[in-house]
């Protein structure tokens, strides 16, 4: 029976190779540089590091397998033990090769140590050992840029084929060594371009987040200018034609810029509505192409190597019409379906019954069950211990059966050989699978990141739209109405309050980008002045008490938040009449409490959140603080909030009361 030789496997942190696109040349990082390095703090640090380690445990782990088989291999030809230590001279330079020094230098110096140290056995063991040039085509996969790399490692293949027939190898074994030197050379580039693909998705699996959250701020800019700006600008240009016109011009342009406002409101409580809602979860995540494209090179060239080898021992083509249909059917089981115990169980049966018990009586299907370790390594990746260590181990055993028939019968070495190829390509299999796998994890966590980035950001914008816009828009409107009610009683008054009423739409528009941007910032202040001036148009008679001095920024901006929106609640929902606002220490906390006549509502509980964390318990939960609320007798309604002052910063001052 044909038994392969396998040696595969790779070790260490990627040099230079971009794997995604499979042509281009990056700066490699180690996998620790890439922990180290990561710029997002989302709570999977240790699930980073535990990949890593995974990563290292696969790569160095299949080293020592093709350490272990090399030498085995040696011994099988009947080297001397010191000659075979010799032929392994080329792994020291190619392990450091592969553990990714920056410097050019560095790595055109190990490449020149590689190729002197892969001819130092010829001058010690001639010809007669296994020369499979498999360093040399890892270095060229490995060491240089896609359009440089591909053409270098075909240039080896053909070497090997040429070489081999000049050495006197018939055309069978030089297109078996070059089978095997293809098929090494592919496996140990496998993983470790999936190695570079891990390091590099968990070192910048925040990126996607950060640059879709950009993406987004810039669509959604342009949305609420087209949206909202619009209806602004108009507002403006209304006002700036009004200011100086006949009284009963002002009239009815005051009347199209009001419901130019409240056009403007409504279509920011649809838009922070629409915004609400998340967005569409994006379409499942395939395997990485370099995965499925190495196991299926990996798979080709391991078939084809059973197969000319199978010629080769037994001499009977015909028997390719039998082994060819089921390797087929094999690789579409492994390669075509779609991970499941149904894919598993079929390749079993494809792999497994053919080779046994029919193995012995066509000796060239025993040749199948070189490819059992792909089985194996579905098995490893998609069953749990102990039960896929049982099925792999009892298939072990029945493999170690056809070392006694059918012949030729391996000596110790050559049985120990065998079976470290099979860990070797078992273990490939399944670093593989598993590294495939992680790195569709580590798409779908950057994914997921950037999803949550957009929820979070649309959240945000509908939230601001409520919070801040609203409240602009509102005063807007008052003063506005109040305008007209004073036309007929007080023109010069309406005359003043109608100069003010473009600085309101501008300080509106300034919102809006500040919105778009991200850059909201309330003064507890500002909002003050606001808020008694919305009241005052709002014909509600406000005192204002503040009994505190500065406020961390914090604290600051919250209460201005749940000031603004307190205000809005009473003018859009009661009848009031009057309000009292008053801001006073108590004990570690500053209290913020808004009293006010007219309510419409009966005694309730505390309000509850609005849609997406909008009104005042959210307000209130989103900047850690307490709210209370309700209706009290006689019509009145009180909002209480608190907020810990950190310490406050309360100055021994007089209380500051606004005229009434």
């Amino acid at each position: 029976m044909w038994r392969r030789d396998a040696a595969a496997s790779n070790v260490g942190l990627p040099p230079f190779w971009d794997v995604s696109g499979m042509g281009d040349t990056v700066l490699g990082i180690s996998a620790a540089a890439a922990v180290e390095d990561d710029p997002v703090d989302d709570g999977l640090n240790d699930t980073g590091d535990s990949q890593m380690r995974l990563v290292r445990l696969m790569m160095w782990t299949a080293l020592g397998l093709i350490m272990a088989n090399r030498l085995l291999a040696a011994r099988e030809q009947g080297l001397a033990w010191s000659v075979a230590l010799v032929t392994m001279a080329p792994y020291p330079p190619l392990v450091a090769l592969l553990a990714g020094p920056r410097r050019r230098r560095v790595r055109d110096g190990l490449l020149v140590v590689l190729v002197l140290l892969y001819t130092v056995p010829f001058a010690v063991a001639g010809m007669h050992w296994d020369w499979l040039p498999w360093p040399l085509a890892v270095a060229a996969l490995c060491s240089f840029r896609g359009r440089v790399a591909w053409p270098l490692f075909g240039l080896v293949l053909v070497a090997t084929g040429v070489a081999g027939m000049w050495a006197g190898d018939d055309v069978l074994l030089a297109i078996t060594r070059t089978q095997k030197t293809a098929n090494d050379g592919l496996i140990i580039f496998g993983l470790y371009a999936l190695s570079v693909m891990v390091a590099r998705l968990d070192a910048a699996r925040g990126d996607l987040a950060r640059l879709e959250l950009v993406r987004e701020r810039l669509r959604l800019g342009g949305e609420l200018r087209t949206v909202v700006g619009a209806h602004l600008r108009a507002l403006l240009e209304q006002l700036a034609q009004t200011v100086d016109a006949e009284r009963e011009v002002v009239r009815d342009r005051l009347g199209v810029a009001v419901d130019t406002v409240r056009q403007a409101l409504a279509d920011i409580r649809a838009t922070a509505a629409d915004y609400r809602i998340s967005p569409p979860l994006p379409a499942p995540i395939e395997s990485p192409k370099v995965a499925r494209l190495t196991l299926a090179a990996v798979f080709a060239c391991d078939a084809s190597l059973q197969l000319t080898g199978s010629v080769m021992v037994y001499h009977r083509p015909w028997t390719l019409l039998l082994t060819v249909p089921l390797t087929c059917a094999a690789g579409a089981v492994l390669l075509l379906m779609k991970p499941s115990r149904k894919q598993m169980v079929l390749l079993g049966l494809l792999l497994g019954v053919p080779a046994m018990p029919f193995g012995w009586l066509v000796w060239e299907l025993s040749g199948i069950s070189n490819m059992w370790p792909f089985f194996f390594g579905l098995v490893l990746t998609r069953m749990r211990p102990p039960r896929s260590l049982l099925i792999t181990g009892a298939a072990v055993a029945l493999y170690v059966t056809f070392f006694f028939y059918p012949p030729p019968l391996p000596n110790l070495a050559g049985m120990a050989a065998y079976l470290v190829s099979i860990a070797i390509l078992t273990w490939v299999s399944y670093g593989l699978i598993r590294l495939s796998n992680l790195v569709v994890l580590l798409h779908q966590t950057q994914r997921d990141l950037a999803r949550e980035a957009l929820t979070r950001e649309r959240t945000r914008v509908s939230r601001d739209l409520h919070d801040l816009l609203s409240f602009s828009l509102s005063a807007v409107a008052l003063k506005g109405e109040l305008c007209e009610r004073l036309l007929e009683t007080d023109p010069a008054r309406a005359r003043a309050e109608l100069a003010a009423l473009p600085e309101l739409v501008e300080r509106a528009l300034a919102e809006l980008d500040s919105v778009a941007h991200a850059t909201v910032g309330l003064s507890l202040g500002q909002e003050l002045a606001a808020a008694y001036a919305v009241l005052d148009a709002a014909g509600i008679q406000a005192a204002i008490t503040v009994q505190t001095g500065p406020l961390p920024p914090e604290v600051d901006t919250a209460m201005a938040a749940v000031l603004r929106e307190a205000v809005t609640n009473v003018v859009r929902h009661s009848t009031a009449r009057t309000c009292l606002i008053t801001i006073t220490p108590a004990g570690p906390t500053v209290r913020l409490r808004v009293v006010n006549d007219g309510a419409a509502e009966p005694p309730t509980a505390t309000p509850k959140p609005g849609p997406g964390g909008s009104g005042l318990t959210g307000l209130a939960e989103r900047t850690g603080g307490r709210l209370k609320a309700g209706s009290q007798a006689g019509g009145r309604f009180e909002l209480v909030a608190e907020f810990a002052a950190d310490p406050p910063q309360i100055l021994p001052q007089p209380a500051a009361e606004t005229p009434r």
